[in-house]
């Protein structure tokens, strides 16, 4: 029909067979980023903290089914502790979430598993006549496989001075369009009284509240919720955030302490030039809209200790 359309024009017909081929060559690459993941490694120093610790962290599985070889790179790392992010499952009313359930088993046969609640948990809990039986289900499996939930609640580890806090923020800053503001204290009220002399961690599905997580103090904030942006472009990095609106400030990747991107290959030296503050991750799995283009699952390995090595010198 188009071809008709534009006749004889050869002109026409080239833009035409250039589009076809863009077109078709950014779906392979969807196809392949739906499907496959990267590592990434941070390392993070601070005088606080009086033993190192290995974390993995995970975030926004979805309910994917991730493959043995992503299992084998968490036990190559060997983390202290696994820390996930949130949104393990996909809160949709009859699914089936035997892949969440898989993943939260496996994780548990590596290292301790702490994980917070992304707003996909939070929403099955406060809304048990829309998703019926699901939470108290998650709940059930985290039982079983011995995952500690962290749901405004927190877990010191007293050899390394290190508290890791999770919070859950209201529905009401999940509102799509527009960032929402927090009363003064709000982050206070779920995560308690900041206690300085430890290295404080918060787990924080949402990265969109940075100002209000940075000035709460803690010392390095863990999000995820955004998938990376669906589409990553060099310097605008994510391209679209959950809550219907383009180029989010926080989609994906390291950030210091004032909120500006560190790209992963500079935050083993950033130390020198800029305090790691917060890390977002693109996540792993993906939901209603299959979309990942340039944006691969991610899983990130983070080394919190006091000092360099020799080694990393």
């Amino acid at each position: 029909m188009l071809l008709l359309i534009f006749g004889k024009d050869s002109r026409l017909k080239y833009f035409l067979g250039a589009l076809i081929a863009v077109a078709v060559i950014l779906f392979i690459i969807n196809i392949v980023d739906l499907n496959r993941y990267v590592v990434r490694s941070v390392a993070i120093y601070d005088s606080k903290i009086k033993k190192r610790l290995k974390v993995c962290f995970v975030s926004d599985l979805h309910n994917y089914a991730c493959t043995p070889k992503f299992y084998e790179d968490i036990r190559e790392y060997a983390p202290d502790v696994i820390l996930c992010g949130g949104d393990t499952l996909t809160a949709t009313k009859g699914r089936k979430q035997d892949r969440a359930y898989a993943f939260l088993k496996e994780l548990s046969k590596i290292a301790p598993v702490y994980s917070a609640l992304g707003n996909h948990e939070y929403r099955a809990m406060i809304y048990p006549e829309v998703y019926g039986s699901l939470y108290d289900e998650f709940l059930s499996k985290v039982k079983e496989y011995g995952i500690n939930l962290l749901s405004d609640d927190s877990v010191y580890f007293e050899e390394n001075n290190i508290k890791v806090t999770g919070i859950n923020i209201d529905r009401y800053f999940y509102k799509r369009f527009k960032v929402f503001k927090m009363e003064d204290g709000y982050i206070e009220s779920l995560a308690g009284k900041l206690e300085e002399d430890k290295y404080n961690v918060l787990l924080a599905h949402n990265p969109d509240y940075f100002e209000y997580y940075n000035a709460y103090g803690s010392d390095l904030i863990l999000s995820g919720h955004v998938h990376g942006g669906l589409i990553r472009l060099p310097l605008l990095q994510g391209v679209a955030h959950p809550g219907i609106r383009l180029f989010p400030k926080y989609s994906g990747g390291v950030y210091d302490d004032k909120g500006k991107y560190v790209r992963y290959a500079d935050s083993y030296v950033s130390s020198k030039n800029a305090v790691i503050r917060f890390i977002v991750s693109c996540g792993i799995g993906f939901h209603t809209l299959p979309l990942r283009l340039f944006d691969p699952g991610e899983l990130i390995f983070i080394t919190l200790d006091s000092k360099k090595s020799d080694l990393e010198k």
